[in-house]
């Protein structure tokens, strides 16, 4: 049996993938340890997607780490050696990147980071895809401000520069124009008439 592993397993995205994945007969392994509760309070508990999805696919299994525990991420990552990789951990508030930057790029960056190392070391072979959404206009401001080198591609900041390094310019353009299909389930994101749609 092939074995992912999910970060942000019990989230909007990062359950979709669980619940594709499990239906298609492959062991999945997920990592949630609900901060959305200590971030957004009781509405942003995502303690009753856990319970759901442990109790609907018996080739699941949730595991209590903190993205930010480099230790503990390289320790799971080695122990399990999955055939891939999907990562949609995230804090996904702007409103909280501004009042709490240091827990955002912790979560975020630092976060990405180490799962980007544990695979490294532990299974390099295995393809890692990492999803995320994106505020259009911060995506377009970093757009403007990537500029060439001739030592290569650089940008204003080092999440951008790690993105822009992985995929390109096109692709974080991509990312910012991309909305759910569907009505969010995201404490801070309201659902708004008219942005239902894939824009392309």
């Amino acid at each position: 049996m092939r074995k992912l592993l999910v970060t942000g397993s019990s989230g909007l995205i990062g359950s979709e993938v669980v619940t594709y994945f499990c239906g298609a007969g492959w062991r999945v392994d997920g990592i949630d340890n609900n901060m959305r509760k200590e971030f957004f309070g009781p509405e942003g508990d995502t303690g009753w997607n856990t319970e759901r999805l442990v109790k609907s696919y018996c080739n699941f299994r949730h595991h209590e780490v903190d993205m930010r525990d480099r230790a503990g991420v390289a320790r799971l990552v080695a122990s399990l050696k999955p055939d891939a990789i999907v990562h949609t951990a995230a804090q996904p508030s702007h409103d909280l990147a501004a009042s709490r930057p240091y827990d955002d790029f912790d979560v975020n960056a630092v976060g990405t980071l180490n799962l980007l190392e544990a695979a490294r070391r532990g299974c390099p072979e295995s393809p890692f895809v990492h999803m995320s959404t994106s505020n259009g206009r911060l995506a377009a401001l970093s757009i403007r401000r990537f500029r060439r080198s001739e030592s290569g591609n650089r940008a204003a900041n080092p999440l951008v520069g790690s993105k822009m390094r992985e995929n390109g310019p096109k692709a974080i353009e991509r990312r910012a124009r991309t909305t759910f299909r569907s009505p969010s389930r995201r404490p801070d994101v309201p659902y708004q008439k008219g942005r239902d749609r894939q824009l392309s």
